[in-house]
């Protein structure tokens, strides 16, 4: 008998680091995991007194999950004894490398986007990718309600959309822009609703605040997040391009030459002070391990490597959260553009 027991859908933070598979009696058993019907893992186990222990599920699964890019993944266990085959199957695991304090996965799962923020700061022209998982019972829509300034009155109006259903569990991920949102209510409305300041996203229990600024952000970054999904990056600060140059002296035939020259070429941020929420998510974005970077709007990114990091948060209520960072690209190439 596979001794495991999980949820239908579970975190893999929940997942448990070993199982067990007793009633053994022959002198060894094959154990397989499946993700996505591809098999990740197989070992031989012997039992002791009918028991055997199968070790490092989750570890297994998260770097499987981490290295193919999986949010979301079937999982299965099969256990071969030589006179036949156990099955533990039906089960389904969303990544996360934070564990869930409060309730059942699936609660946290209908009530949360996959992401560690409750709020976002948006570029008035920019536009983000907002993930959430659902299963193939819920109805999907997402409903904007927007407030917009207009001749200095307050004005508060809802739009909604219907998000196409898939028949099996599925992470979703919403475009979401100022420019696409102002569209949608002055379509509706059928005027000019004036300048969007903020929209709030439902979806079911799900919400996301959005506030929209004039600043433009010194910076611009995709990672993948703990839930392994890529999330956007605006970094409001300071950015200072450095160059280092490192060159080795010799003398030859009684003249000074340099060899062994190396440059390094990257950029020091200096962030804008944060809040508490903002200041946890962007410490979870310096320890991605994937972190990219577009050369011009829309292109797909180019790996950046960021170091020199000073990650230090408080709940003082006099020092304001600044966070130092540096980065470079990955070849340490230097892009230009017709600017």
């Amino acid at each position: 008998m596979i001794c495991l027991y999980l949820d239908t859908y579970t975190l893999s933070s929940a997942l448990p680091d070993s199982f067990l598979v007793s009633e053994v009696d022959t002198e060894y058993v094959e154990v397989t995991i499946q993700l996505q019907g591809q098999d990740i893992y197989t070992t031989r186990l012997y039992p002791n007194n009918e028991v055997c222990t199968f070790y490092e599920l989750r570890q297994i699964v998260e770097q499987n999950m981490l290295k193919r890019h999986l949010k979301l993944a079937s999982f299965k266990v099969i256990v071969d004894d030589g006179l036949g085959y156990m099955y533990y199957e039906g089960k389904f695991i969303i990544f996360s490398k934070y564990k869930n304090a409060d309730y059942v996965d699936l609660y946290f799962l209908e009530h949360n986007f996959l992401t560690t923020r409750s709020y976002y700061t948006m570029p008035r022209y920019k536009y983000a990718n907002i993930d959430f998982f659902a299963t193939a019972e819920e109805q999907v829509f997402a409903t904007y309600e927007a407030t917009f300034e207009r001749g200095g009155q307050l004005y508060h109006y809802e739009a909604q959309q219907q998000i196409t259903n898939y028949d099996r569990p599925f992470v979703y991920s919403i475009y979401i822009s100022p420019p696409s949102v102002r569209s949608l209510i002055n379509a509706i409305v059928g005027i000019d609703c004036g300048t969007l300041l903020s929209f709030t996203l439902h979806v079911g229990e799900r919400s996301m605040i959005v506030y929209v600024v004039d600043d433009d952000p010194c910076d611009e970054f995709y990672f993948r997040n703990c839930y392994n999904t890529m999330e956007t990056m605006f970094i409001f600060g300071t950015t200072t391009f450095k160059t280092e140059i490192s060159k080795k002296e010799a003398v030859v035939h009684e003249r000074m030459l340099f060899y062994d020259k190396q440059v390094t070429r990257k950029w020091e941020v200096k962030t804008a002070p944060m809040t508490m929420e903002e200041a946890m998510w962007f410490n979870e974005f310096l320890a991605s391990d994937n972190v990219y970077k577009d050369v011009n709007e829309g292109y797909g990114g180019y790996t950046v490597l960021i170091s020199d990091i000073t990650s230090e948060i408080s709940d003082s209520a006099k020092d304001r959260i600044h966070m130092k960072f540096s980065w470079r690209f990955d070849d340490n190439a230097v892009w230009i553009d017709n600017t």
